[in-house]
């Protein structure tokens, strides 16, 4: 999958990702980044809102699932998470997944080939300039929708 297609998928089945002007800068198996503008997620302090930096989190975290599935039609949802905010994002934030967790996928796909439901969990990083902002940890659940 390329980055625009993802960008493209986002954008038309989950419409916050359009609202927050979520661009796709690189879309794998093994890696996913997105970014959010600060100019349409700022708050009254201009900077990141909290709400947008978990809402880019969790897409961020979707999209890597979305992408080891290799956009196969499946529905992917949040079960839970959690956000740690470390500083004021004052510009632009890009979130990083990476496929490291060497156990839990495999695990994953175990349970999801045997019985049409998997769950893993997925850490992110969120940077802005560079510079670590929020780490973001999430659990999605997949189901077979066959």
């Amino acid at each position: 999958m390329k980055n625009r297609e993802l960008e493209v998928y986002l954008h038309h089945h989950i419409p916050v990702s359009k609202s927050l002007g979520i661009g796709v800068n690189t879309c794998s198996s093994k890696n996913i980044e997105i970014t959010a503008p600060l100019r349409v997620n700022t708050n009254h302090m201009n900077t990141v809102f909290g709400g947008s930096l978990s809402v880019v989190g969790i897409l961020a975290g979707w999209s890597l699932v979305y992408a080891q599935l290799e956009g196969k039609k499946h529905q992917i949802v949040i079960q839970e998470n959690s956000i740690r905010y470390l500083k004021p994002a004052r510009k632009d934030v890009t979130a990083v997944c990476k496929y490291d967790n060497l156990t839990a996928w495999p695990r994953f796909h175990r349970a999801f080939q045997r019985k049409g439901k998997g769950r893993v969990k997925i850490a992110c990083n969120l940077f802005c300039a560079d510079e670590l902002v929020a780490t973001f940890e999430g659990t999605y659940v997949v189901f077979n929708k066959e």
